[in-house]
């Protein structure tokens, strides 16, 4: 049986609608996914496809009632999501508008700046503040942050220490064109995989306030220091960042039975 306001037919896209944007969309009316989550996650990829631009209208909600033939109420829960994700926002007289969404770190997910920024949609940036080869160590101090046309948002100053012995001639990359992670891989076959951190707090400084303004300015800033490993829990760099004020962090934390015994944790790239 199917659902009665919905055409008989396993997928559903937009009918008739010029506009191919929508026509590539599709909702499974046989899935158990809920069709609100399906509408969500079709316009999510829409939106970091760049299917839609920053700050462009994305259909309304009249639009994709019709065109699906679905309830106005899926239409609202499917919005809601993106609304929250920070993907969208409603604006009053102009409709539902896409926006720039900062992204939210994770530290159980700890990994690549550049590649977390890509994978969400965003163009990453970053401002090499320090190269120096020190100690037979290449030191590596970068502010990272996210580009929004001409306007660059700061998140993070990311210090590395990468031993010249174990990645001889790295010092020689412009690392502010190129990913380390991804020359890792590429040039030295070194993976990173794993990373064990320590969070604190770290006191506020000139230039992590030159780097963060106009972000408020603090007495300090959360800081995760440590290493990183490969699948042979080889080191693979040392490192420390500091976040940004603005910067939204999530943990995750689990109890029960699965819980991990007392005193272990677990930071996963």
């Amino acid at each position: 049986m199917t659902h009665p306001s919905m055409p008989d037919a396993s997928t559903i896209a937009a009918n008739g609608n010029p506009d191919d944007r929508l026509a590539r969309l599709r909702l499974d009316l046989y899935s158990s996914e809920q069709l609100y989550r399906q509408l969500y996650r079709a316009l999510r990829a829409a939106i970091l496809g760049g299917d839609f631009s920053e700050g462009e209208a994305i259909p309304s909600e009249n639009q994709l009632r019709d065109q699906f033939g679905i309830a106005r109420t899926t239409v609202r829960n499917a919005m809601a999501l993106l609304v929250s994700e920070g993907l969208v926002q409603q604006v009053r007289g102009r409709g539902t508008i896409v926006s720039h969404r900062p992204v939210s770190h994770n530290i159980w997910n700890f990994g690549s700046f550049t590649e977390l920024a890509r994978r969400q949609g965003q163009r990453p940036v970053t401002r090499v503040l320090e190269h120096r080869v020190e100690n037979g160590e290449l030191l590596l101090v970068r502010a990272r942050g996210l580009a929004n046309g001409d306007t660059v948002s700061w998140l993070n100053v990311d210090t590395s220490q990468l031993d010249l012995a174990l990645y001889p001639g790295i010092d020689r990359y412009d690392f502010a064109a190129q990913s380390l992670y991804e020359v890792l891989r590429r040039d030295y076959d070194r993976h990173p995989l794993r990373s064990e951190l320590l969070l604190s707090v770290v006191p506020s400084s000139e230039r992590l306030r030159e780097v963060f303004a106009p972000a408020p300015d603090v007495p300090g800033y959360l800081c995760a220091s440590g290493d990183v490993l490969d699948a042979d829990d080889r080191l693979v760099e040392r490192t420390s960042i500091v976040y940004s004020p603005a910067v939204q962090m999530k943990f995750a934390t689990r109890w029960g039975r699965e819980t991990a015994p007392h005193g272990a944790q677990e930071s996963k790239t």
